[in-house]
């Protein structure tokens, strides 16, 4: 399975090292708290460096054995155990439905 950022979520560099994922506030609820309460129409979450590491793999379409690995050769020892942080950080994505599960293609 391959973890794909969904539609209204996108992953912008802020200044210096920080890295935000931006999601679109859609819902009926939000767009009223936006127009009446004047809230932001987009939330910004900040990363941290191995999640915005796994973010930058997801737009190369990697599958979740393929992130862990490269989290592994480019973290080395800093990012173990790399595989169970991994799902934890997508499970939580997942939860907030801001990833999509796409079905793994055959590479050969």
């Amino acid at each position: 399975m391959v973890p794909l950022l969904e539609g209204r979520v996108t992953l912008e560099q802020g200044s210096s090292e920080a890295t935000f994922l931006v999601i679109q506030r859609t819902n009926f609820v939000e767009r009223m708290t936006i127009r009446f309460l004047k809230q932001p129409s987009v939330r910004k979450i900040k990363l941290d460096k191995f999640g915005a590491f796994a973010v930058n793999q997801m737009e190369y379409k990697c599958n979740v054995n393929q992130i862990s690995e490269a989290m592994s050769e480019h973290f080395g020892e800093e990012a173990e155990p790399s595989l169970p942080r991994l799902v934890k950080f997508l499970e939580i994505l997942e939860v907030h439905e801001w990833i999509v599960w796409d079905e793994e293609e055959d590479k050969s």
